[in-house]
């Protein structure tokens, strides 16, 4: 076990009402494999990928990662956390455009005081594992977004964290390029990683070792079990 959330839920302020993103929820990420968290926009998924990724604090519970309790860090040690043990890949692959495919991979390992020399090797070796060694001097918007979604990922691989977050990954691609990017992902698992894919995508179900259903803000047994949104008024 790599990570978990323990009873863990956020909610947010709008007016006098407190929304719910999220309620209180118990899961563990697992080294070694892949795992699918599905269900529909506004389901409380990302606000879940996001509790594990170090990005929000939870309004209540516990988040861990690498035996750490997370959620007591400030702002400043959790950035590092994030740095040191933990990939994101984006749905809009958030590739800067006036830089290359290398250079792109490399801005993490410069974050982290690598050298050039030093960076450019890792970024390149990075890049060739994601068959896109031949693409090194392109510009984000002369690659295809299959392309452009490889080279996220080994941007997240650059780092090699523990944990691989993946936020609608396969949303904007063309059906080749879905199955190229999931093998991907799913090599990354069998070389040990946890990853997480977050998806309302139900073909992405062949490639999971593990699948959890979101909805309504909680985690539920089955997709299609309904749960009724609940709103606490103050």
């Amino acid at each position: 076990m790599v990570a978990k959330v323990v009873n863990a839920g956020k909610e947010y302020k709008a007016g006098d009402t407190d929304i719910t993103a999220l309620q209180a929820s118990s899961m563990e990420l697992y080294s070694g494999e892949l795992m699918l968290i599905l269900g529909p926009s506004g389901s409380g998924k990302t606000t879940l990928l996001s509790l594990f990724g170090c990005v929000i604090y939870p309004s209540y519970g516990e988040v861990w990662i690498d035996g750490i309790q997370v959620n007591k860090l400030s702002e400043k040690n959790l950035a590092k956390i994030r740095l040191k043990k933990i990939g994101f890949v984006f749905q809009k692959f958030n590739l800067i455009a006036p830089l290359t495919a290398l250079e792109n991979v490399m801005m993490p390992l410069i974050l982290q005081g690598f050298s050039e020399k030093e960076a450019k090797g890792k970024a390149t070796s990075a890049l060739e594992k994601v068959g896109m060694g031949n693409r090194l001097k392109n510009l984000s918007n002369d690659l295809s977004g299959g392309q452009q979604q490889r080279v996220a990922i080994a941007r997240a691989l650059v780092i090699n964290p523990e944990i691989m977050l993946c936020d609608e990954p396969t949303a904007s691609l063309d059906i080749e390029s879905v199955s190229i990017v999931m093998e991907e992902l799913k090599q990354l698992a069998k070389q040990g990683k946890a990853v997480v894919v977050v998806t309302h995508d139900t073909r992405l179900q062949p490639f999971a070792d593990r699948i959890v259903n979101v909805l309504d803000g909680r985690i539920v047994d089955k997709p299609e079990e309904e749960v009724p949104f609940k709103n606490k008024s103050k």
